[in-house]
């Protein structure tokens, strides 16, 4: 009895205190869910001010006991953390708004997480949110228009096709311009990412300034762009989700207004009473042909990706598991991509949390179908120039096989007008160039905390990669009969096969501290040391002459061995090799008060395998600093809820001398010697390279101001960054004696600078339960300027069409400038080196036209709209102040040219004595050699771009019980939907100054579904 009365006596007085120590409230209940009404399990549904709290279960509820005017903070991963105010009622449900704007933990580098309150360098990130699901082989093309001061240009519609990449205008003339790409902690041995699955994606982080960079040191000059890749969840219960996309690439349309057959005919008629010699009219049978020669090499193309991925978690591992299968026909008949990925990262800790560890393996087989004679003139090898140019009148059924049409052409019964789409089509039938790669990224990372402020880690990755290139040309070919013939072969059909290793290994091994003191002095502080080294092995075989019988397209069945003609028959071979070092070590320390103000530090030093003993070691360093502005007594219930004012200064360096990779440039300071063949057959060895023993790096310093905001609870929120970029010891070909064997010489001369303003701006029109409308700006401005070249008269021009010179911009257009037809003679005129007029003007006419082939704005902008489970995302893209030569118009409307290749309509508007106001000279004009070299064929190359456009519905999980499903997004999309632009080619994007013959990017309208088990 006595035991029972103490139990209840202990009861009631615990009761007593509980109640008197508690503050007076009650049980308030609710429900945290998404827009769409989903709930939200695992949320976390904190008091403010306390340590009080606790997390929804699996229907998004919770309970606390709170009383009236108590605030609760919502946080879950992937939405925007809500304040709310408890009122009376007795319930209080949360609303979470997905957000990508909203980056609580902001990965910043390989070597470095800081959270986006602490963070003071200029960093821009996409999340998965953007990147996954859509119909690109490359995630770069994805990203385009996405971030201030990345520049995406790819310029070729072959699936899987490398971007070019710049961050914040060109940081180099001769040397690398690329970022340093680095996968899951892994640097790349190449900047394609064709064999990369952007489903598996977690997050890109993209850091531009000099403080988020310096820590890179050697490879950081032109900006990081670091890709992590998904990973599972502790104490987590298995998710199976697929991802699928299928879908229907086409050629963009032109402006260039051409010719049908009929129109070409009467046009030629009409012509000919002013230039004779444009040949005979069609007869009655070419007439009735009208062939778009575009229909015959093109087609539009099935694409289909699909992924399914696996992610699951126990108390002290997780893991995430990718296995995807992806086929992007290309739009030029022939070409394609296929790719199959697999994935797996794991993580792992002790019981006690303070031993981490982690891996990431993840690899990837392509099969790519080429073409690779883009650009180039030859009419028997460039697709592009048969679909583009041919004549409308020539039919595809002239063609039977490649000794037909030999013989043809040989009688000179066809030339290479009427010649040229026959000679493609027979190329299309007899010949093969693919690529077949093999990529391979390792990755492992360990960390121990060795006490409460100490920790050591290492972190290794290995990226392995083989690519094996086979090229081939049937026995049968019109370009086998064509070349072999007169060297008096008697077997036909060649073969080359390249197979190429790399294999890039890097490690880091850094200790790092940390520690609060009196709860506002917050000291971070990390010493690393990194070494990189890489191997690249090449293989090559070329052989010609083979046995028809035995013949297998790729292969070398039927091999004619060299002892029947040594000097035709022999096989040639090669191999190759290179290896690359990297070594560093540095430092990095911050001090944050506060949260209010904060500064941080990094000092590096590499040493390089480019340079001698001398000039090896470079050290490079960043300082940066923020001001939290809002953490202010002074900003308390003001609008804004996010207000930092940050700066940076630093340097980084380029050790990439040629732009040649990894590998490249890597004796530059020693005379290399080549061997070949000489006088009377005998082996001999001749220079082949200069040393210049003084090249060093090529700096990059930097500084950077940015303003981050967000203003009523980040309603409207965004960043605005201004900075100055400056290139000194540029690597420029720099002038010496010719006595020496050479004009030139790779060297250190000069500098180069880019000054420019980002801006990146978001804002929700409406944000309510059940909708929001979110506007989104991205901008940039750059302004390129060489500031010294190594010549007397301060300019630099090789006889192509552009140049550069002090004071203006790199890739500057150099030609001369065109003023107008002549009305009393119809000949063109131009700008003199005086100032004057002239029809005949000499290279000494040329003009410097301040205008370029990179564009000094580009950016995005776009909505994304959602309502009770619909959604709608529209992103444009635009390009200004572009200008690029239009070699492909040129061939379209020269005079020259009738009776050779199709034609624009738009050179009906010839000079006649009736017509002397007309847009092109007279047919018979002396002088329109001239205009080819002038900028009568320069275009403004801007253009704005609906990028890409999606609509789609997302299914509530109470809508999706009885299939057992946890989550269904289906949805359209469209890829290059439409373009706005002056230029009249086939794509307005490009990474080249002159366009010709090139495969043009296509549009893409696809369909896709998520399904979540």
């Amino acid at each position: 009895m006595r035991s029972k009365f103490t139990w209840i006596l202990t009861l009631f007085f615990a009761l007593i205190m509980q109640v008197g120590f508690a503050q007076p409230g009650k049980q308030v209940t609710g429900v945290v869910k998404t827009q769409e009404g989903d709930p939200i399990p695992g949320a976390t549904v904190m008091l403010v001010g306390t340590n009080q709290g606790t997390d929804t279960d699996e229907e998004g509820k919770y309970i606390l006991n709170l009383k009236k005017g108590d605030r609760i903070k919502v946080v879950y991963e992937g939405f925007k953390p809500t304040t709310v105010t408890v009122s009376d009622a007795g319930v209080l449900n949360v609303t979470l708004v997905e957000d990508d704007s909203y980056l609580d933990e902001v990965v910043v580098d390989t070597y470095r997480t800081t959270t986006k309150k602490e963070n003071a360098t200029s960093v821009s990130s996409v999340t998965s949110k953007t990147i996954e699901g859509r119909p690109n082989a490359s995630i770069m093309q994805t990203l385009q228009g996405q971030v201030p001061g990345l520049n995406i240009m790819t310029g070729s519609g072959q699936p899987g096709a490398s971007s070019q990449v710049t961050l914040r205008g060109l940081g180099s003339i001769n040397g690398s311009t690329e970022p340093l790409y680095i996968i899951d902690g892994v640097p790349m041995s190449s900047s394609r990412f064709r064999s990369l699955n952007p489903n598996e994606i977690d997050r890109v982080d993209i850091l531009k300034d000099a403080g988020a960079t310096a820590i890179y040191g050697n490879r950081g000059a032109n900006g990081v762009i670091v890709i992590t890749t998904k990973r599972g969840s502790f104490d987590s219960d298995l998710s199976i989700r697929y991802i699928g996309t299928t879908g229907v690439s086409s050629i963009q349309r032109n402006q260039f207004n051409l010719m049908n057959t009929a129109e070409y005919d009467d046009f030629v008629r009409t012509a000919r009473g002013y230039y004779p010699s444009v040949g005979a009219n069609l007869t009655p049978a070419q007439r009735a042909i009208d062939t778009k020669w575009t229909d015959v090499f093109f087609n539009e193309a099935i694409s289909q990706a699909h992924t399914v991925t696996f992610s699951a978690g126990s108390k002290n591992l997780s893991t995430f598991t990718s296995v995807g299968y992806s086929e992007f026909g290309g739009i030029l008949k022939g070409t394609d991509l296929k790719r199959f990925n697999v994935r797996s990262n794991l993580d792992g800790k002790n019981n006690s949390g303070r031993l981490t560890y982690g891996t990431t393996f993840n690899a990837n087989y392509s099969v790519s179908n080429m073409e690779n004679a883009a650009g180039t003139n030859a009419v028997n090898n460039n697709y592009f120039l048969g679909a583009f140019q041919s004549l409308p009148y020539l039919s595809p059924n002239s063609y039977q096989n490649g000794r037909q049409l030999y013989d043809l052409y040989d009688a000179e019964r066809i030339g290479i007008s009427d010649g040229m789409p026959l000679f493609l089509l027979d190329r299309r039938n007899t010949t093969g160039f693919g690529q077949n790669e093999f990529k391979m990224l390792v990755n492992g990372n360990v960390a121990y905390k060795l006490s409460d402020h100490f920790k050591i880690a290492n972190q290794t990755g290995v990226d392995y990669q083989t690519i094996n290139q086979n090229s081939w040309t049937r026995y049968d070919a019109f370009n086998e009969y064509l070349f072999g013939i007169p060297q008096n072969r008697e077997f036909l059909g060649r073969v080359g096969d390249i197979f190429e290793e790399r294999m890039v290994f890097n490690t880091n091994t850094n200790l790092r501290y940390e520690n609060t003191f009196n709860d506002v002095h917050k000291v971070s502080a990390g010493v690393f040391l990194e070494y990189l080294k890489a191997h690249f092995r090449s293989r090559s075989i070329n052989k010609q002459g083979f046995d028809p019988i035995f013949w297998s397209d790729g292969g070398t069945t039927g091999w004619i061995g060299s002892a029947v003609n040594y000097q035709l028959y022999a096989p040639t071979a090669g191999l190759s090799r290179s290896d690359a070092g990297l070594f560093s070590y540095f430092g990095t320390a911050s001090y944050d008060y506060a949260g209010r103000y904060g500064v941080d530090a990094t000092i590096r030093r590499d040493a390089s395998f480019r340079f001698t003993d001398d000039n090896r070691w470079g050290t490079f360093w960043s300082v940066s600093a923020r001001w939290n502005i809002d953490s202010e007594k002074f900003m308390e219930n003001s609008v804004f809820n996010n207000l930092k004012l940050r700066g940076s200064y630093g340097s980084a360096g380029n050790q990439d001398i040629t732009n040649a990779g990894l590998f490249g440039g890597a004796h530059l300071y020693d005379t290399r010697y080549a061997s070949g063949v000489g006088y009377n057959q005998e082996t001999g060895l001749t220079i082949s390279g200069l040393p210049n023993r003084s090249l060093q790096w090529e700096v990059i310093t930097q500084a950077n101001i940015g303003l981050d905001f967000g203003v009523w609870n980040d309603r409207l929120r965004g960043s605005v960054d201004v900075y100055k970029k400056q290139t000194d010891d540029l690597y420029l070909d720099t002038p010496i004696s010719a006595i020496n064997g050479a004009a030139t010489i790779n060297a250190n001369f000069g500098s180069m600078k880019n000054e420019g303003v980002e801006v990146n701006i978001a804002g929700d029109l409406i944000r309510n339960e059940n909708t929001r409308l979110t506007m989104r700006v991205v901008g940039a401005y750059n302004k390129n300027t060489v500031v010294e070249i190594p010549n007397e008269g301060g300019e630099y021009w090789d006889g192509s069409l552009v140049g550069y010179r002090q004071g203006s911009m790199v890739n500057e257009f150099f030609m001369a400038e065109y003023l107008g037809i002549n009305p009393e003679n119809g000949n063109m005129t131009f700008r003199s080196k005086d100032g004057g007029v002239t029809e005949a003007p000499t290279d000494a006419d040329y003009q410097w036209l301040g205008k370029s082939s990179m564009p000094v704005y580009q950016g995005g902008f776009g909505l994304d709209f959602e309502h009770k489970g619909w959604f709608l995302t529209a992103d444009f893209t635009y390009a200004l102040d572009a200008w690029r030569y239009d070699n492909e118009y040129f061939f379209f409307t020269a005079p020259t040219l009738i009776k050779q290749n199709n034609l624009s309509n738009d050179l009906r508007d010839y000079w006649t004595p009736d017509n002397r106001d007309a847009s092109f000279p007279k047919l018979s004009g002396s002088n329109f050699a001239y205009g080819g070299d002038s900028d009568f064929y320069l275009q403004d190359a801007s253009y704005v771009r609906l990028r890409y456009l999606t609509v789609g519905y997302n299914f509530k999980k109470q809508d999706l019980n009885f299939l057992k499903l946890t989550g269904l997004r289906v949805y359209a999309q469209a890829e290059n939907l439409h373009t706005w632009t002056k230029w009249r080619g086939w794509d307005a994007e490009s990474t080249r100054a002159v366009d010709f013959g090139q495969y043009p990017t296509p549009k893409t309208i696809s369909f896709g579904v998520e399904v979540q088990f």
